[in-house]
């Protein structure tokens, strides 16, 4: 098969929320589009995902809904000249559907942890044409996963996530800071799940923090199974606001000071890369892949993982400091270029050609 004949490319997520990587999966789909306008696309969602709703834009996408791993293989409609699985569950579609019709296809591996080193996932892994990582700190824990049970280093590749470029409503922003209005404020969007985003450990910072300047404010954006438990935790602290889940997330970074991101597992952070879009400095853990995008007194503060006492001095030493500000914001805009979506969605071309014409051979 040469380039010239590729002509449709079937992306799986069988995610039912919408979260980080299904907007890189939407992502992907519309600049995919917007490069090669004839290229069929389908996409192969959960039958209650919530991506469709996000992709209504993109012409001729073909949505083909299923219930889980098992569904959906004999449809005409999946067929596709290569498979991109864009989540866990998309992986073992994916690997089921290769050992059906010989179909090649591609990991993206999005999270920092280990992937568990049983038979099942040697297969998928073992099975896939490719596997891209969206950090390198994500690259080296898949290679560290199988150790010499797999000799596939030569096929994992790094292709960072991209930024957004989604615009604000000036209305809607204007009115949202009315509730601000004097205050500054530090924002927060993350899952509401402690084990992974690190919550408590701005909400021990945020308590310190008030105490000399009660006028700060700190909104953080989300929802998950922890939220009722931090609220309670967090209840001593009127500063500290739990916004909740918002569709209009743009809005609401336009009207924050300062970003902060307690992460204490993250595969790079995505999130980073808008708010980094908008000018708007950062303070984030050095965990995994953040310090990729993250680059300490460059594009943003690092503190120590886990160290709320330390995350406290960096929030001391960037609010109102107008020049440290200025300074984080210029370097992290000049650092963006590697992020531009049209650059991700090339390196996923490029990478299908190679599996295609027999360039990367497993």
């Amino acid at each position: 098969m040469t380039a010239s004949s590729i002509s449709s490319i079937a992306h799986i997520n069988l995610a039912k929320g919408f979260r980080g990587g299904e907007r890189q999966t939407v992502l992907l789909i519309k600049h995919l589009k917007i490069a090669r306008p004839d290229l069929r696309q389908v996409l192969i969602c959960h039958r209650n995902s919530a991506l469709p709703a996000y992709l209504e834009d993109v012409p001729d996408l073909d949505i083909v809904p299923v219930a889980g791993a098992l569904g959906g293989h004999f449809s005409g409609r999946v067929r596709a000249d290569i498979y991109q699985a864009h989540e866990a569950k998309a992986c073992h579609w994916a690997a089921i559907h290769r050992l059906l019709f010989r179909t090649p296809f591609v990991i993206c591996r999005r999270v920092p942890q280990l992937v568990r080193n049983n038979m099942f996932n040697r297969f998928v892994y073992r099975t896939a044409a490719a596997t891209v990582s969206i950090s390198q700190s994500i690259r080296e824990s898949v290679i560290r996963s199988f150790g010499r049970d797999l000799n596939f280093s030569g096929r994992i590749f790094l292709i960072y996530d991209a930024i957004t470029h989604q615009e604000a409503d000036p209305a809607r922003v204007a009115e949202i800071r009315k509730g601000y209005a004097g205050h500054p404020v530090f924002g927060h969007i993350g899952a509401y799940v402690d084990r992974h985003k690190g919550q408590r450990i701005l909400i021990a910072a945020a308590r310190e923090f008030v105490r000399k300047h009660p006028e700060a404010r700190f909104v953080l954006l989300g929802a998950g199974a922890d939220e009722e438990t931090l609220r309670a935790e967090s209840a001593d602290v009127p500063q500290i606001e739990w916004a909740g889940f918002k569709n209009d997330v743009m809005n609401y970074i336009e009207c924050m000071d300062y970003f902060v991101f307690p992460s204490r597992n993250e595969g790079l952070g995505s999130v980073l890369l808008d708010i980094m879009d908008h000018s708007i400095p950062v303070i984030a853990s050095d965990a995994d892949g953040i310090p990729e995008v993250v680059i300490h007194n460059r594009t943003g503060l690092l503190f120590p993982n886990g160290d709320s006492a330390a995350l406290l001095a960096a929030m001391e030493r960037l609010y109102g400091n107008t020049e440290l500000k200025q300074t984080l914001t210029a370097g992290a805009a000049e650092n963006l270029a590697k992020f531009a979506p049209e650059h991700m969605a090339d390196r996923y071309w490029r990478l299908y050609q190679d599996i295609l014409e027999g360039r990367i051979k497993s």
